[in-house]
């Protein structure tokens, strides 16, 4: 009886040991926003994130609400989706005008928002977009979202809303798609697309040719296990975060590892399940802030490492 007792804690030992992220250190110098709940200034399973000028940032969580925070992590304004019972968004990015587009996932279109939640407009619902995922808008001022359902692509609007172009197919091959989830422009005017299906972070121009694979599958540092979302840091490095791995990983701009922080659980540093990442650069010190969707918070870190 002992025996099994004593093969049963190593069995346990070993699937903590084996689910947990190799390589990896807490986050450094943490700040908390929010915490569980459903009360204005709490969050349940934030997903959508993005950063605003003076270290602003807006959050849209599973409850269909928009919340905006100061640089202390003070609530400024709350407002709800038009609609979210089929779905809430998982992504949105901030433009030139100040204005907010929102990745209306489940809903299959793009709506254009002013910070404080008055619908400005909508687009894409005729042109073929399924689950709308990650967004961002380029230097000419066009959208790119990414797409999937039964077929995984990446849509391509001018700054009015119009169709420009449709790339990209589901498959295993290179600069194929499995699952696309974040999308962000880089520094250089490529894009990179989390590849979530298949665990990796794929880079194209703006007119889709494939370009570079960054990551592979697994836990080990420079892996990646069910990457959900990415953004730029702005000397053409980049975080991706680990849905599964629940951790954050900055990548230089050719695509080699930085720096691994996080790690699994709910103390400070850690992360449960992370869908969200948005780099803050409005301020002397670039942070970054990730929506920490399992702990129904947002941490907000110093970003990891020094790219070379």
């Amino acid at each position: 009886m002992r025996s099994r007792i004593w093969l049963l804690a190593l069995l346990l030992i070993n699937s903590c040991v084996s689910s947990s992220s190799v390589g990896t250190t807490p986050l450094e110098n943490v700040e908390l926003i929010g915490g569980p709940g459903r009360g204005i200034g709490r969050f349940f399973q934030p997903r959508a994130i993005e950063s605003l000028p003076q270290q602003q940032c807006i959050v849209i969580d599973r409850s269909g609400r928009a919340q905006r925070f100061d640089s202390a992590g003070n609530l400024k304004d709350v407002w709800t989706l038009p609609e979210w019972s089929a779905g809430h968004p998982i992504d949105l990015c901030g433009t030139p005008e100040g204005t907010l587009l929102v990745a209306d996932t489940h809903y299959m279109r793009i709506i254009e928002f002013t910070l404080d939640g008055t619908e400005l407009r909508r687009f894409g619902e005729d042109v073929g977009l399924e689950l709308v995922r990650g967004i961002d808008i380029a230097a000419d001022g066009s959208i790119l979202v990414a797409s999937y359902g039964e077929l995984d692509r990446v849509f391509r609007f001018d700054r009015q809303g119009n169709l420009m172009k449709i790339w990209g197919e589901r498959g295993d091959g290179t600069g194929q798609f499995l699952r696309p989830e974040g999308l962000a422009i880089d520094v250089d005017g490529t894009i990179l697309v989390v590849d979530c299906g298949h665990h990796r972070v794929l880079r194209f121009t703006l007119d889709g040719e494939y370009l570079q694979t960054i990551g592979s599958p697994g836990r080990a540092a420079g892996q990646l296990d069910t990457p959900f979302d990415i953004d730029v840091v702005g000397d053409g490095s980049f975080v991706v975060v680990d849905k599964a791995g629940c951790r954050a990983q900055r990548f230089g701009a050719d695509g080699s590892l930085v720096a691994v922080v996080g790690g699994t659980g709910r103390g400070v540093g850690l992360l449960s399940e992370p869908r969200g990442v948005a780099v803050s650069r409005s301020g002397s010190v670039p942070r970054m802030l990730i929506a920490d969707t399992g702990n129904h918070r947002v941490v907000v870190s110093a970003i990891p490492g020094k790219a070379r």
